[in-house]
């Protein structure tokens, strides 16, 4: 077992605690590895994932993004970000924590593994802050931006009867809705997520895991996802940057890997250093899927190459 700190610093954001968390190996570190969480979830539940690094020499950290996790003041902040900039306060945070580490571990390998709305975070990170970085991962992403336009139209009729913080359940809809769509008899609402029964169970049962996003929050993933859909960030990404594209071809979010191919496809169109795996019959978080050890001995596979 590796050992672990937790440790605070002042978000972006001028008023939040952001929480954060390093995975240490017994051995001499050989690179460092940032980890960015997806929506309504935290950085621990990526322990295993940072265990498996740390056995093989990787110092692991990951942060608590604005409105989730200990990141969060009271229960009403969970899946709101910020008064305004939320989700690019939300990337410059991840870029303070990368500072902290750099601090502390100055020329070492640096890689960053985003999953879902992490991925999306760890997209706009690549552009904004791509020097920093050795190599990226982008878990569970999503292609061209579908819904987004429908829900920013229905978060800005929302906020003319409620403030940022109401949880709508129409927009909870259009956003997750159809997930579960290819499921034969899904046991929950959010099966689509692993084939591990134990995993969603434990997913429904975490009051910080799964909650209905504020409409603030909401808006932010839209516009969030929006950025890294532009033509204009495709031509941004670094050309000598290494970036591997992971994903399970039965994910929602990814359009069952069609969304994820065009991803990858635009950014080799741009030159881009991508490559892209997907995995059969797997769902979205590949990190919590029946086929896990797989995914992770990739994923230390493309990080060691670049060591």
């Amino acid at each position: 077992m590796s050992t672990m700190i937790t440790s605070t610093f002042k978000s972006r954001d001028g008023v939040h605690k952001i929480r954060y968390h390093v995975w240490f190996p017994e051995s001499a570190p050989v690179g460092v590895v940032q980890i960015a969480h997806g929506m309504s979830e935290y950085a621990r539940r990526y322990a295993p994932l940072a265990e498996f690094l740390t056995a093989h020499g990787f110092v692991v950290c990951a942060n608590d993004h604005l409105g989730h996790g200990g990141s969060v003041s009271e229960p009403k902040e969970l899946g709101y970000f910020a008064p305004k900039e939320g989700w690019e306060t939300a990337v410059k945070d991840m870029h303070t924590l990368t500072n902290i580490m750099k601090r502390s571990y100055p020329g070492l390998p640096y890689f960053l593994i985003g999953h879902s709305m992490g991925s999306f975070l760890a997209r706009a990170y690549t552009t904004w802050f791509g020097r920093e970085l050795t190599g990226a991962v982008y878990c569970g992403t999503a292609g061209p931006f579908k819904a987004g336009e429908v829900m920013l139209l229905a978060v800005d009729a929302a906020k003319k009867k409620h403030d940022e913080y109401y949880r709508s359940d129409t927009l909870n809809k259009i956003a997750f809705g159809t997930y579960n769509k290819k499921i034969g008899s899904p046991r929950t609402d959010f099966d689509w997520l692993t084939r591990d029964d134990s995993i969603v169970d434990a997913y429904i049962e975490d009051e910080l895991c799964g909650f209905v996003f504020t409409l603030n929050g909401f808006e932010n993933l839209a516009r969030l996802l929006w950025f890294v859909s532009q033509e204009k960030w495709f031509s941004s990404v670094r050309k000598d940057l290494p970036i591997m594209l992971i994903a399970g071809d039965a994910d929602p979010v990814g359009a069952y890997g069609d969304g994820v191919k065009k991803v990858f496809n635009k950014l080799i169109s741009y030159s881009a250093a991508a490559r892209i795996r997907l995995y059969e019959g797997a769902r979205h978080e590949l990190f919590n899927e029946t086929n896990r050890e797989e995914v992770f001995k990739d994923v230390l596979d493309f990080l060691e190459t670049y060591i």
